[in-house]
């Protein structure tokens, strides 16, 4: 791989392109998204917190229409709070972040469904998967492809005191995953992935979410989608929230959060923060992101995207329109870092999907070098793209040596199951940074100017949808004109042998 330089000239078409979109093609995105929206399984979420008891009681009903090509006499759907609970098989909190997260010693988060009713009628509630991590819907009936059902779900859910991105701490309350979400049906089976502490091992298809909910007056709310509407009543505000044709939701409560907001060409971009020297860097910053992402991959279609500072064990967490951003990150510089990373999963996660469970290098790995290519065409960061690439380069090297040294051979094959990499360390350096290293190789090899159209293509063909490696894989052959699955295998498989610069 050879060094590239700092950064690369712009052209005025470009700049032009990160100041002005064109009317016509504002209304065009809107236009396909609300057609998109028209085809899509549809959330309804009745919901109230209770700060005193921490629990949140829901009403959940599920419109879902079968565009499988198969019956389905079940449907399923994932109950991820529950690996919170006591004696969970798989717990999210790794031992190394264990004290971080649980700073005031274990705290159980869970989820019970109390109701299950399918097109009017009472079903059994009938939790299963390996750790009673999925409830199990019988529908009474097969449902054929093109027909739909109505679901009906009761629940209420213990919100752990637990620095995740479901559980609260000292400022706020982050419930990210803590809803029953539909299962992705795939390969004659739905999918029952365990929620493990590496990665982020969730797996959806995009729907549409229309949320009600009630909380203390005093919290400040903010959520994926769109709030269009806040009631008061009795020291309780009640808030409106539509979002959508996107791949979950999620909303964080806080206290203490002071509001920034500004414009990303046609996006309100919020940024929800406390204890903060420099906020109006921190929105410029994500401000920023969405125009170059924008014009670099394809336009964000969303009214709203939301940063939120949180409580959270990690650097930061993406969900659709909101990410977290953790406060314990203490050196600004990477702390603008996270913001610019969680926005590229707006694109690489949200708007393009991907299976994280089996093949997380596809959405981190990409998300990484897009953070890098955001530094490429911004100047004013502390960030060298070269200098980073060296430093990633030396760390896996390092790491892989150290590795060696202590447990033998390393396994360095990218493409496998989250639950298979041998901690949330080396999880990283096989997804993250063995990721970035990859795309900036797959640059070198097809050049800059295919990568970047491959990138486009792969954003175009697949947005809204769920893309596979042999996907990504297609595009980038069809750009360059070249036979890539060789290279692909070489670094998915562990075969590549990686050397330092000379």
């Amino acid at each position: 791989m050879k060094k590239r330089k700092i950064f690369r000239k712009l052209s005025l078409i470009f700049l032009g392109l990160l100041v002005v979109v064109p009317i016509l093609f504002l209304f065009g995105c809107k236009d396909n998204l609300s057609s998109k929206s028209r085809e899509l399984s549809n959330y309804n979420l009745t919901l109230e917190f209770d700060e005193k008891s921490n629990v949140l009681t829901g009403e959940q009903t599920v419109s879902f229409k079968n565009s499988y090509d198969v019956p389905l006499s079940t449907l399923e759907f994932h109950l991820y709070p529950n690996a919170f609970r006591q004696g969970a098989k798989y717990r999210p909190v790794s031992t190394s972040t264990y004290q971080k997260a649980y700073k005031n010693g274990f705290s159980e988060g869970k989820i019970d469904v109390s109701k299950v009713v399918v097109d009017g009628e009472d079903r059994e509630v009938n939790v299963g998967g390996s750790d009673k991590n999925m409830l199990i819907v019988g529908l009474g009936k097969d449902l054929y492809p093109e027909d739909s059902v109505t679901v009906a779900l009761s629940y209420s859910v213990q919100l752990p005191n637990c620095e995740h991105r479901f559980g609260y701490g000292d400022d706020t309350y982050n419930f990210g995953n803590f809803y029953p979400i539909l299962s992705v049906y795939e390969n004659g089976a739905f999918r029952e992935d365990n929620y493990g502490a590496n990665g982020d091992p969730f797996y959806s298809e995009m729907s549409n979410y229309d949320v009600t909910l009630t909380y203390n007056s005093d919290f400040v709310l903010a959520s994926s989608g769109r709030q269009t509407a806040t009631t008061l009543k009795d020291h309780k505000k009640t808030t409106k929230i539509s979002a959508k044709v996107v791949r979950d939701f999620g909303f964080v409560l806080s206290r203490d959060f002071v509001v920034l907001s500004g414009k990303a060409n046609n996006v309100d971009v919020y940024y929800y923060y406390y204890d903060e020297q420099t906020p109006e860097k921190s929105l410029d910053t994500a401000i920023r992101a969405i125009k170059t992402f924008s014009s670099l991959f394809g336009d964000y279609p969303y009214e709203t995207y939301s940063v939120v500072k949180a409580d959270f064990v990690h650097g930061g967490m993406e969900y659709p329109n909101l990410v977290y951003i953790s406060d314990s990150v203490q050196n600004y510089d990477d702390y603008q870092n996270v913001i610019v990373h969680e926005t590229a999963h707006q694109w690489w996660y949200n708007l393009v999907g991907s299976d994280a469970c089996n093949d997380a290098w596809q959405d981190e790995g990409l998300t990484e070098f897009s953070t890098l290519m955001f530094y490429r065409y911004n100047s004013g960061y502390n960030v060298v793209e070269a200098d980073s690439l060296s430093a990633s380069l030396s760390s896996y090297l390092l790491f892989s040596e150290v590795y060696e040294s202590v447990y033998g051979k390393i396994d360095s094959s990218m493409s496998r199951n989250v639950n298979d990499f041998a901690g949330d360390m080396q999880y990283t350096y096989m997804t993250y940074v063995k990721g970035v290293l990859f795309f900036d190789s797959l640059e070198d090899l097809i050049g800059e100017k295919a990568f970047l159209k491959g990138l486009k293509l792969y954003f175009n063909q697949y947005e809204y949808k769920i893309a596979t490696k042999d996907d990504m894989i297609g595009c980038f052959e069809s750009v360059s004109k070249k036979n890539l699955k060789g290279f692909f295998d070489s670094w998915l498989n562990g075969k590549v042998v990686l050397q330092s610069y000379s």
